[in-house]
């Protein structure tokens, strides 16, 4: 097996059990941290198109085995998955992407990461609390502000203690 699968593999079971037995008790009843779509987020960009799919839904089940979420968390991660060749498209840089290119704070900068995390892990709160509610208001609004705010800090933080090299 290719070190790249096995280091995705490692990542997908670290960030599941972080989000499942650690981030779901944390923060407070209308609050929620979340970690997981960072694996989405981290894939390379030469893995096809339909693997990604596939392992969005991989990840969001894990993620609603651990929630009792009925599949909410399976349908955001495969709404994300099915939109991030999108979303990269309009962030590409000048130069475009290496295939091989590892997606990190320090192999694209800390500008391009985190607009590609803003855009996807509002996106996916957004997603996700509509869902949830099944409404719009303006405490899902507040809810939805506060936790990406806080997902956002906690996953910048995640990147920098555990990829500090390119």
């Amino acid at each position: 097996m290719n070190n790249k699968y096995i280091y995705i593999l490692f990542h997908f079971i670290i960030l599941i059990l972080i989000q499942g037995l650690v981030l779901q008790y944390v923060g407070y009843e209308n609050i929620n941290l979340f970690i997981y779509p960072l694996f989405i987020l981290l894939l390379p960009f030469d893995l096809p198109h339909g693997i990604i799919v596939l392992l969005g839904f991989i990840t969001g089940i894990s993620i609603d085995i651990f929630y009792d979420g009925y599949g909410i968390h399976s349908s955001t991660t495969v709404l994300m998955a099915f939109a991030r060749p999108l979303i990269l498209s309009i962030i590409e840089p000048r130069n475009g992407y290496e295939g091989n290119q590892k997606i990190s704070i320090p192999a694209l900068g800390l500008r391009w990461f985190s607009s590609y995390l803003a855009i996807f892990l509002f996106f996916h709160i957004f997603f996700y609390f509509t869902l949830e509610d099944l409404s719009l208001s303006w405490f899902s609004l507040a809810r939805i502000l506060v936790s990406f705010i806080f997902s956002f800090f906690i996953i910048l933080l995640y990147q920098y203690l555990f990829n500090s090299r390119k």
